[in-house]
């Protein structure tokens, strides 16, 4: 490969998603990664859950089909199509590959569909770890020649986006997410956790699906954008540096990419990296932004813990209309913050524990009827914490103090 980064940007014309998907990866060079026949070959998609392809949610299945049929020009021994969706109910990731429409379209190509959790386990050591030191994954990971990471552009309203890094965080077997949210629930400390798992599990081969993306309040109830465009490259961070240029966002507040460049997993800086095809002028087109978002500061340790789980502790509610009392929710919550009403009929919705939600939005993320929405006030969190009250405490006493001085 060239020193220089490469990042190829191609516009889909008349929806014709496969000579895009082939012109990008000829700009790159990505043939030169094909340096065997019977290799074996992964792709991981964004596979969130069981949503129709116009819908954004997922990996669009005719992006997962070009890359299929650009890997099958140089005879691989097997193409996998794996992924591991957002739940911990069986058979989640099962559903969601045939709902999205990537299962139909791999028993068409003659692929592979098979859940990450339903291959052999492996165990990674995570090297100069900043928050992971080991993680349990699926040894497809460690078997395959070659890695070709299918993320979505779009928005979330934790990580305001997702695209190459956030994506491989699929590669956590199903409660295991959970568990993440549950131990990183700062902000910070789950983007320290997100390079981390890239680094493991970091592919060779980027292609980005920039045909149905979402802005405002994705990963999974956002607004619908159709941009027609297909990125690709071999460094990810690049990539989703060039991603919040296209959008309109600065890559600075996306905070794990910063994570990743201080674990050299690639650059931030576009003055390395050659753009080929189109121009991120030619492709802009700013997006709505999440509406709210957790704040990280450098903070202490201790007190960032705290902050998380006070002034940054979100009001969930549900929609009683679109609420079908389905268990995503309570069954998926990391920290049982979330159980079913005392009786399953329509109209009542389920118990939500605030001293026990860690705001890790699983629920709001997993949801398949949209019917589960936040809000966090901040001002009220404050005068409900014990930083808020010694605050009120140190007013006080300043005030009474002023008074006795003016007497």
């Amino acid at each position: 490969m060239d020193s220089i980064t490469k990042i190829g940007i191609q516009k889909i014309e008349n929806d014709n998603v496969k000579a895009a998907v082939f012109s990008t990866l000829k700009l790159i060079d990505a043939q030169q990664l094909m340096r065997k026949e019977n290799m074996v070959v992964v792709l991981k998609p964004n596979l969130l859950m069981g949503k129709p392809a116009e819908r954004g949610v997922n990996t669009h299945p005719e992006v997962v089909r070009a890359v299929i049929q650009w890997v099958k020009q140089f005879n691989p021994s097997k193409i996998y199509v794996s992924d591991s969706a957002g739940g911990q109910k069986p058979g989640i990731t099962e559903l969601a590959m045939k709902e999205s429409g990537i299962q139909e379209i791999c028993d068409q190509e003659g692929a592979i569909c098979v859940p990450f959790e339903k291959t052999e386990r492996e165990i990674y050591e995570v090297k100069d770890a900043l928050e992971l030191k080991e993680i349990s994954s699926s040894r497809l990971l460690k078997e395959a020649d070659l890695i070709i990471n299918i993320p979505k552009i779009k928005t979330h309203w934790q990580c305001t986006l997702t695209c190459c890094i956030k994506n491989m965080f699929g590669t956590m077997l199903l409660a295991n997410k959970a568990k993440t949210h549950a131990q990183t629930a700062v902000l910070e400390r789950f983007c320290s956790a997100l390079a981390d798992i890239y680094s493991v599990s970091k592919p060779q081969l980027t292609v980005i699906d920039g045909y149905y993306c979402m802005e405002g309040q994705g990963p999974s109830s956002g607004d619908v954008v159709k941009l027609d465009i297909i990125m690709a490259g071999y460094d990810g961070v690049a990539l989703d540096t060039a991603v919040c240029k296209i959008i309109g966002f600065d890559p600075s507040e996306i905070l794990y990419l910063g994570k990743a460049v201080e674990k050299n997993l690639g650059t931030t800086n576009l003055e390395e990296v050659e753009i080929l095809g189109e121009t991120i002028e030619s492709v802009y087109r700013k997006f709505k932004r999440p509406k709210l978002k957790p704040i990280s500061m450098p903070l202490p340790k201790w007190f960032a813990d705290y902050i998380g789980k006070t002034i940054f502790r979100a009001k969930v509610k549900f929609d009683k209309k679109k609420c079908k009392l389905c268990a995503t929710c309570w069954t998926n919550c990391p920290v049982s913050a979330i159980t079913p009403p005392d009786e399953l009929k329509k109209g009542n919705v389920p118990n939500w524990d605030s001293k026990k939600c860690i705001t890790c939005f699983c629920c709001v993320e997993l949801c398949p009827h949209e019917a589960v929405k936040f809000k966090i006030n901040y001002i009220k969190n404050v005068l409900a914490s014990w930083l808020g009250l010694g605050c009120i405490i140190v007013l006080g006493l300043i005030t009474i103090l002023i008074l006795w001085l003016t007497l």
